[in-house]
């Protein structure tokens, strides 16, 4: 629910398509005080009720908002559901069999039957904004501002809390419910006075929002009389729902509903209300989750849908997988965790794969999303493309043992190698309370290094993840604000494609890293001819590459002159990593120097 100015809450509430109902309208400058009507609405179940409505006034208000008439309800309907309840919106309001518009606002904290009317004229302009080409049904048959209530299922505890976090807008408010699928209402038509629900998450965990349709026309409709998420062009599931009870509140009445299998798609989400298409089916992006956790012996696989608003698939798909492990685990504590990512999209040209290994002594959970979070991120914020994805799949493995193996020395099989060749490092790791292990790498040192003193570093691949690893449990929310200035931004000229690549070759918290800056001549001939100067031939006339710097040198006579052709390799301050996998989560770090000679 939303208030506004004046502290009006927005009611969220809300099938098969009934006929066409061309229902005449109550023109606005025709409403005065004490005029009665009649409203329209479900409070139990899927049956439509009628209640008394008194006009009080008219209140103007600045546009988009449409002014609003302030109305007074009663009836036997009222009565049971304690007033205007959270869920009412988009209640069809009638003067003299004419639609005069549909309940959108009320007052918390006090009179729950008072609230204010959208006209209808400003909602029903939104079905000139729907497509134009109707598809046939191929579906299966002082006062303080409430938020729109958005019921969620499956998702509970902190992963709850984080999906508040990342939807926390003036327009919602997240709350746990019994919003499980209903089949009961496959059969019931849409029509004005239905409950209906806005779906943004479906399948083993669902978030819906529920409303009362206002108006039907074919198969196009209107609901709410408020803003949703107020997106303009939207597309997001359309339910039937089952309302079980309408729960009396101090605060704000508020119904407690269920919604029903897919029948429709929502378009428009705009200051005067929702519309949509019922019949159509709306494109979502899929996400598989796969959870094993080794320690009970124990896999579950979850299967959801979100809509495919870029602005929610992070958050919907993170909380999904937050909850799925925590469901799996039953527990928040350490252990050792392997994950393995995948992305798919028609915007890219393969499908995104990232592994990974985590230890946790205090929350596996928490640091098993870690990649999640920056893929998510890299692929639906990044400034360089649009991506529409097609599919998401989270595999993670966990364990309640300690995989962890920490680096006690690394020592070059000789201190003194030749510029391009080869040389081996045994590296001494020792598993958490195990017996040491071995690992040797095969470093190549570039032919072109300068003689002297190397400094080689071997540490753990994920020195960056361990750099900010916290000793203490922590959250899934200062994880992201700890990474947010880390995150793979592109520079001037880096595609999308690099920016995929980086992600995916990233170093792992699994692997041991060896890691050396060779020393080279940075400025130093591409070749050894000189290219002499005819008479009347100046420089800009001797062929070069991008980069290449011509240098002018002549006898002490200075009737000879040549240009020897000179290359700025700006790539020699990059380090050179060898990297090898292990079964462990690598920690600690070692060095060495290694004499570089000449050939």
């Amino acid at each position: 629910m939303v208030f506004r100015r004046i502290g009006l809450i927005i009611l969220v509430i809300g099938l098969v398509s009934a006929p066409s109902w061309a229902t005449e309208l109550f023109p606005l400058d025709q409403v005065h005080p004490g005029m009665h009507g009649i409203g329209k609405t479900v409070v139990q179940g899927t049956k439509i009720e009628e209640f008394h409505v008194e006009i009080i006034s008219v209140v103007s208000q600045h546009p988009p908002t449409p002014s609003l008439v302030m109305i007074k309800v009663s009836g036997d309907v009222i009565d049971r559901s304690g007033g205007i309840a959270a869920g009412m919106s988009g209640s069809p309001v009638y003067i003299e069999d004419k639609l005069l518009g549909a309940i959108g606002y009320g007052y918390a904290l006090t009179d729950h039957r008072v609230g204010l009317v959208t006209p209808a004229e400003r909602m029903l302009e939104l079905l000139g904004e729907l497509p134009s080409e109707i598809v046939e049904p191929v579906l299966p048959k002082d006062a303080s501002p409430l938020k729109t209530p958005l019921m969620v299922s499956g998702i509970s505890g902190r992963a709850l809390e984080y999906l508040t976090s990342r939807l926390n807008t003036d327009q919602l408010q997240l709350i746990p419910g019994v919003t499980g699928q209903s089949d009961s209402d496959a059969g019931v038509p849409f029509q004005p006075g239905s409950a209906f629900g806005v779906q943004l998450l479906r399948g083993d965990f669902q978030a819906v929002a529920f409303g009362t349709v206002t108006h039907v026309e074919d198969h196009k409709f209107v609901g709410f009389g408020h803003p949703f998420l107020h997106r303009g062009v939207v597309n997001y599931f359309v339910t039937p729902a089952t309302i079980h009870y309408t729960m009396p509140s101090l605060d704000f009445p508020f119904k407690i509903a269920s919604a029903g299998v897919t029948v429709g798609s929502l378009y428009q989400d705009r200051a005067a209300g929702v519309a949509g298409v019922i019949g159509t089916e709306p494109s979502y992006v899929p996400v598989r989750i796969f959870v094993q956790d080794k320690t009970r012996n124990r896999t579950r696989e979850y299967r959801v849908e979100t809509v495919p608003d870029e602005n929610l698939v992070g958050p919907l798909a993170v909380s999904s997988v937050y909850q799925g492990i925590d469901a799996t685990l039953d527990r928040i504590g350490k252990g050792t965790a392997y994950v393995r990512l995948e992305f798919d999209s028609e915007d890219i040209p393969n499908t995104v794969v990232r592994e990974n290994m985590f230890y946790s002594d205090s929350d596996i959970a928490v640091w098993a999303l870690y990649d999640l979070v920056e893929g998510l991120d890299l692929l639906l914020a990044n400034k360089l493309q649009p991506v529409d994805l097609s599919q998401v799949n989270a595999r993670i493995t966990v364990e309640e043992q300690r995989k962890t193996a920490s680096i006690e020395k690394a020592i070059p099989r000789q201190f003194q190698v030749v510029a391009g060749e080869s040389m081996e490092v045994e590296v001494t790791i020792r598993p958490y309370r195990d017996l040491v292990e071995y690992r040797v790498l095969r470093i190549d040192v570039p032919e072109d290094t300068l003689p002297g003193l190397m400094t080689v570093t071997v540490r753990g691949g994920g020195s960056g993840y361990y750099a900010s690893k916290p000793t203490v449990h922590s959250t899934l929310q200062s994880i992201e604000e700890d990474d947010s200035e880390n995150r793979l931004e592109p520079s001037g000229g880096e595609s999308l494609e690099k920016l995929i690549e980086t992600y995916m070759r990233r170093e792992q918290n699994n692997e041991i890293v060896a890691e050396f800056y060779p020393f080279i001549d940075s400025y130093r001939p591409v070749d050894q001819t000189i290219e002499a100067l005819e008479p009347g031939i100046d420089s800009e006339s001797i062929d070069g590459v991008e980069g290449d710097e011509l240098l002018y040198f002549s006898d002490i006579s200075g009737t000879e002159s040549a240009y020897f052709r000179f290359h700025w390799d700006d790539t020699s301050n990059e380090p050179i990593r060898v990297r090898l996998t292990t079964q462990f989560v690598i920690e600690g770090v070692a060095t060495f120097d290694l004499e570089v000679v000449k050939p």
